[in-house]
């Protein structure tokens, strides 16, 4: 796992500071070992956090062998040995790093092996000969690399702070704020960030880009599986023994590393999972780091106990964090730089404190169970679009079933029952529910909103709701948060359930079996039950590390008031309603996350220098 960063340009003098400032401003991200490559129209830096090879072979910038090529690479590429020997058997590898085995792999079959790779990856690789950068991301887009164009040229790098100028005064993007203030929903629009001139390389795609040129064209090189329904297999015994295999296997694979390696655990089905594999068959240590909430309704200590008390003796070592003494006064402003762009709730400061956990154990390598919500159908939209599904086939017993079991009360059913019977005005209200719901926000903020940016889908498509989450309103925003906290502490994120190989395998089975007895996620439940406690795995809640933001709020008020006021983000009468309610402690979980988003999106303009519109 790395940093890093590109200068393609021919203003040498520019690159060589843009190379030397990126150097310096993405050593969290790799400080074991760093490197800069310069050519005429090029510079690659890489700042290098040693997780395979620990030896001076593993140093980036890194040649092929043949001398055309140059890559600087951040990732894990946790198929690289047998890619070695399928494709390189006779040639004689110099050490172990995967990085080796990508630019000797890129030498022989260029793009073509991007379906070839298992893991996560941006990278980028410059050819001597041809004089031209290639740029890919991984399938899923766990690792970032953002984009800048200045002048004739491109600038690229891990995290947006090398691309902004020193004390440039930048703008924002208005829709990516405005989406946030009024609905929460952030990373949904493509490749938008919350900086107007800054873009995120899209997942799942490459492009060749030379000196000079204005565009750069993405060739997508994979794209999420849409099955047609009669093609569609029933989980049967075998398809649920082919599932098991594939996810042991994700779990295993994550975890080839020469150094020590943890594991977040919440008590959720997902990352109990991951736990009982790693405990069955991982004959090293394994540190879990669990933060809760103790004596809250959403505490969640006894299903992390049954996980843990279900593997006496196991190689297990626990470190947990107590949540009520999270502090949003202490810990909002420092996370705001850390993730570079506002964020949704309390929740990623917890993921934070784990890996500052972490970092004092020693451990550089994090599993975390993210993911399996939005590749098994797990969020309650995804189940509504399901439940449509289900009634829409007539299958009216598992229909009424799933409802009565899912017990998520009677505005759920409502909705539910709308959006199988009316599409088209479900569709309707919901878009303008959206708009509405931006009454709250300063007028001067509402200009220049791009509409079109923001993709709705109806719920009698349930591959356009999947697609919904993974590539828009779940998916891009978690792996942005686990990237960014776990490399402040100079550790490795990995996500073991997405892996291509069990997205297209999900594809392939009938929507129907996705949701049983009111469990989402059931065709994972029933692969992997006999990892997990039968109290984990009977779970109809989702909860995640829940941080008390009502409480939080409450206790740091006056802080939270002073940066409420004056701040033009809400209209005046909203914010002093919300200042009034807070005082009094009459605050409902709406409002609260109106004054976490209102006072995040204040302290990230005033921490990146973002011009005001007025």
């Amino acid at each position: 796992m790395c940093g890093i960063a590109g200068y393609l340009g021919k203003n040498k003098e520019a690159a060589a500071l843009f190379s030397e400032r990126s150097r310096t401003l993405l050593q969290h991200r790799g400080p074991d070992d760093s490197g800069i490559y310069e050519d005429e129209h090029v510079a690659l830096t890489q700042t290098r956090l040693s997780i395979l090879e620990l030896s001076a072979l593993g140093h980036q910038p890194m040649y092929s062998s043949c001398g055309r090529y140059v890559t600087v690479f951040n990732g894990e590429i946790y198929n690289h040995l047998e890619l070695r020997k399928r494709f390189l058997p006779n040639y004689q590898f110099k050490g172990h790093s995967d990085t080796e085995t990508l630019v000797e792999l890129f030498r022989i079959q260029r793009e073509q092996m991007l379906r070839e790779m298992v893991g996560m990856w941006s990278l980028l690789i410059w050819d001597k000969r041809e004089q031209r950068l290639f740029m890919s991301r991984s399938r899923l887009g766990q690792k970032p690399l953002y984009m800048r164009q200045k002048g004739d040229a491109w600038m690229v790098a891990s995290e947006v702070r090398p691309l902004l100028g020193e004390n440039e005064r930048t703008d924002y993007d208005t829709t990516a704020v405005v989406e946030y203030l009024a609905l929460g929903n952030y990373g949904h629009l493509g490749n938008h960030t919350f900086f107007k001139d800054i873009r995120l390389f899209p997942e799942g795609s490459y492009a060749w880009v030379g000196a000079g040129e204005s565009e750069i064209n993405f060739v997508r090189y994979w794209e999420l599986p849409d099955v047609d329904p009669k093609d569609k297999i029933p989980f049967d015994e075998s398809a649920r023994n082919k599932l098991h295999d594939l996810v042991v296997d994700a779990v295993l694979s994550v975890t080839l590393a020469d150094v020590p390696i943890g594991l977040t655990l919440s008590g959720g089905v997902d990352s109990s999972i991951i736990a009982g594999i790693l405990a069955s068959y991982y004959d090293k240590d394994i540190h879990v780091f669990t933060a809760q909430s103790p004596q809250s309704k959403f505490d969640e200590t006894r299903y992390v106990d049954a996980v843990i008390n279900k593997y006496p003796g196991s190689n297990m070592i626990v470190h947990r964090k107590n949540l009520n003494k999270v502090s949003v006064k202490d810990s909002l402003e420092k996370y705001i730089r850390i993730q570079e762009e506002p964020f949704g709730d309390p929740s990623i400061i917890a993921h934070g404190f784990l890996m500052d956990i972490a970092s004092s154990t020693g451990i550089k390598v994090i599993l975390n169970g993210q993911g399996a919500d939005e590749l098994f159908h797990g969020y309650n939209n995804m189940a509504q679009a399901i439940l449509s599904y289900q009634f829409r086939s007539v299958q009216l017993n598992r229909f009424l079933r799933n409802l009565n079991e899912m017990k998520l009360g009677i505005g759920y059913t409502m909705r539910t029952m709308l959006k199988t019977f009316f599409p088209s005005f479900e569709f309707y209200l919901r878009k303008q529910s959206r708009l509405n719901r931006r009454e709250i926000i300063e007028p001067a903020l509402l200009k220049d909103v791009q509409n079109e940016l923001v993709q709705l889908y109806k719920y009698n498509s349930i591959y356009n709701v999947w697609r919904e989450s993974l590539y828009g309103v779940h998916l891009p925003h978690l792996v942005h948060y686990d990237d960014r906290n776990a490399m402040a502490k100079s550790i490795e994120g990995r996500i073991p359930f997405l892996d291509h190989r069990i997205v297209e395998f999900v594809a392939s089975i009938r929507a129907d079996d996705l949701l049983k007895r009111g469990m989402r996620k059931f065709i994972l439940r029933e692969s992997c039950k006999q990892y997990i406690p039968r109290i984990v795995y009977e779970r109809k809640d989702k909860i995640g590390f829940y941080t008390p933001l009502i409480s939080m709020l409450a206790k740091d008020k006056d802080w939270v008031t002073d940066k409420m006021k004056g701040n033009r983000i809400l209209t005046e009468k909203c914010a002093s309603g919300l200042i009034t309610k807070l005082g009094a402690g009459s605050l409902n979980v709406n409002e609260a996350l109106q004054i976490w988003r209102s006072i995040s999106v204040s302290i990230w303009k005033k921490e990146f220098n973002i011009n005001s519109k007025s």
